[in-house]
């Protein structure tokens, strides 16, 4: 996901560029909340794919 990709790298080099420690630490939060929300999503996405493909449920 391009969108992920560029929040991370976003938020990396706000990381790098702050002065004190609470900065450095949220900004690294937040990288690794971008990675857990962007692996629901794709978490989320498989299960809509799997239920749309259960011919049972049609």
């Amino acid at each position: 996901m391009a969108t992920t990709e560029w929040l991370l790298e976003q938020a990396a080099a706000l990381e790098q560029a702050a002065t004190d420690y609470a900065e450095r630490a949220m900004w690294a939060s937040l990288q690794d909340h971008i990675r857990q929300q962007a692996r629901r999503i794709e978490q989320a996405e498989g299960e809509l794919d799997g239920r749309a493909w259960d011919h049972q449920q049609w």
